[in-house]
């Protein structure tokens, strides 16, 4: 038994001996003050560069956070103004179709108190207004419709004469007592 012990204490010195050197900072041969202070300082600049490195990735996440925050604001304003210009196309939509449901209503209103003989006679008439506006030359009336408002200013023009004339007659005959 003694020679396991003493086996045994051999193994726990070569130990000892292994993590002394494995700890000398200072290769001196020995573990003291000297190295748990340089491994201290070790430990100290390996927590202040991993304080930095989670530093760093705090101020990314937050960077990211913020950006996500932003993007999602954006998009909801993107989708609340598709949503207000759907809103105002679909209420212009109704309105039209409101409104062409109330023409509707008039045109069959009208066509209700219309007497069908004469619903009648003017469905008859309509191929002969028909070929009679086939037969009307487009240009000639563009140019009648151009020159109409010059031909009303000479017909209006025409009138003030006539009327300065009845009223120089009118005078010319009560001067001769008519």
């Amino acid at each position: 038994m003694e020679n396991l012990n003493e086996k045994m204490d051999a193994q726990l010195r070569t130990r000892v001996d292994e993590l002394t050197r494995a700890n000398d900072e200072n290769q001196d041969g020995r573990l003291d003050a000297a190295d748990l202070k340089a491994q201290l300082n070790r430990i100290e600049a390996q927590l202040e560069l991993q304080d930095q490195q989670n530093r760093g990735i705090i101020a990314n996440q937050h960077k990211r956070m913020i950006l996500s925050v932003v993007l999602v604001a954006v998009i909801l304003v993107v989708l609340a103004f598709f949503g207000w210009r759907i809103n105002v196309a679909y209420n212009n939509v109704m309105a039209a179709c409101d409104r062409v449901n109330a023409l509707a209503d008039t045109v069959q209103t009208s066509l209700d108190t219309l007497d069908q003989s004469q619903l009648d006679d003017m469905m008859q008439d309509l191929p002969e207004i028909t070929e009679q506006l086939k037969k009307i030359d487009v240009d000639a009336l563009n140019k009648v419709l151009t020159e109409l408002p010059a031909l009303m200013n000479t017909v209006s023009s025409l009138q003030s004469q006539v009327e300065s004339i009845t009223n120089w007659f009118n005078g010319l005959g009560s001067v001769f007592g008519r």
